[in-house]
């Protein structure tokens, strides 16, 4: 039996969008994104390629469609760090290792091509979208942004040569679940600070508090493994994927004396409405179905939070996430926090003291070219 790999162009992207709405068709816990914000994505003119490059290719086995990746040079990754590798992202496939073995070949190739010496994934492009891979924990739906793949996965990448570079944690909390007493004496003497005040974000004003919102971000993750600063436009792209889920108590920015020190952004998990969509919003008995979930929602996921160096050591952070959990619990009744770093021991040892557990684990792999 045959398998050919072939590259994939802008003009065939509906290909390489459903292969996946095909893969997991009969698996109760995968969710598919809208397939036109993939294609967005993906397009040659979104906001991510004007500093990036990517080729997408698509195994056939028999003339059936059999697995997806994509190889991407991410420029303002090698340039910040300083480093010379590219990614692959994208990545499904069928349970089979002469399939993910051609796809792997063919992404490397191209890679080696780009002149850089080491590859690194699944980024879906990067750290600032869909990230990683689940390597535990399969039972249960994602939270929304987070991926979801098939157990098998992690050894055909294996398999491929790839050895784990970085996990990635996520954590749960539900409203039963209690702040430990050491986190409240601290919290509460951070909160008697002078000059802290807490504000919803400005819903109709988007455009100014992004950029609020976005200047925090790339100073308090400066220093991060992995991350890549948001430039304008790229927040522009998330600010209209976010806005029409977004709700101002799942907001929030931290001042000292006026001046925006801190802030979390926690989302409806829109996982439950898509499920509903299957990536379409082109069947109206599905899109009544998605808007039934959509309103019976109860859960959310804490997916930005931040405090900008000059105002660490103050416990912002933790007044940021006693806030969201306090206040949270009004329009939520459980929550996930993700991602943290495996060894960002100081934000874990605060994410269990306020109630949280650990619940799901994610891997980025690398392997030299």
């Amino acid at each position: 039996m045959s398998v050919e790999i072939r590259q994939i162009s802008d003009k065939e992207l509906n290909a390489f969008v459903n292969f996946p709405f095909e893969l997991y068709k009969n698996d109760p816990y995968w969710v598919g994104e809208l397939k036109a914000d993939t294609k967005k994505l993906l397009r040659a003119d979104n906001a991510f390629w004007t500093h990036g490059k990517r080729a997408l290719f698509m195994a056939y086995k028999d003339g059936k469609p059999a697995g997806r990746i994509a190889a991407v040079v991410n420029d303002a990754f090698n340039e910040y760090h300083k480093e010379n590798i590219g990614f692959f992202g994208f990545f499904d496939c069928v349970n089979d290792e002469t399939v993910s073995s051609s796809l792997f070949a063919a992404a490397e190739t191209w890679l080696r091509c780009q002149g850089v010496t080491a590859v690194r994934g699944p980024a879906n492009p990067s750290s600032n979208h869909v990230y990683g891979l689940l390597v535990d924990s399969f039972d249960s739906m994602p939270a929304i942004m987070m991926p979801y793949n098939y157990p098998y996965y992690s050894e055909l990448i294996e398999k491929a040569g790839f050895e784990k570079v970085k996990d990635l944690l996520a954590f749960h909390r539900t409203k039963e679940d209690k702040f430990s007493e050491r986190f409240m004496k601290v919290c509460s003497r951070c909160e008697r600070a002078a000059g802290i005040t807490l504000r919803r974000l400005d819903l109709k004003n988007l455009a100014k508090e992004a950029e609020i919102i976005r200047e925090i971000y790339n100073k308090a993750w400066a220093e991060n493994w992995g991350f890549v600063p948001l430039s304008k436009r790229e927040m522009a792209d998330m600010v209209d994927e976010l806005k029409l889920i977004v709700r101002p108590e799942g907001t929030c920015v931290l001042e000292v004396d006026g001046v925006p020190a801190g802030f979390y952004i926690a989302i409806p998990n829109m996982n439950h409405a898509l499920k509903e969509l299957k990536g379409s919003l082109a069947n109206p008995l599905r899109v009544l179905k998605a808007v039934r979930a959509w309103r019976k929602i109860k859960d959310a996921r804490l997916i930005m939070l931040g405090v900008s160096p000059e105002f660490r050591k103050r416990g912002i952070d933790l007044i940021l996430i006693k806030h969201i959990i306090t206040h949270g619990v009004a329009v939520w009744n459980e929550a996930e926090l993700s991602w943290v770093l495996e060894d960002n021991d100081g934000i874990i040892r605060g994410i269990m003291e306020c109630g949280c557990h650990q619940s799901k684990r994610y891997r980025l792999y690398e392997k030299g070219l």
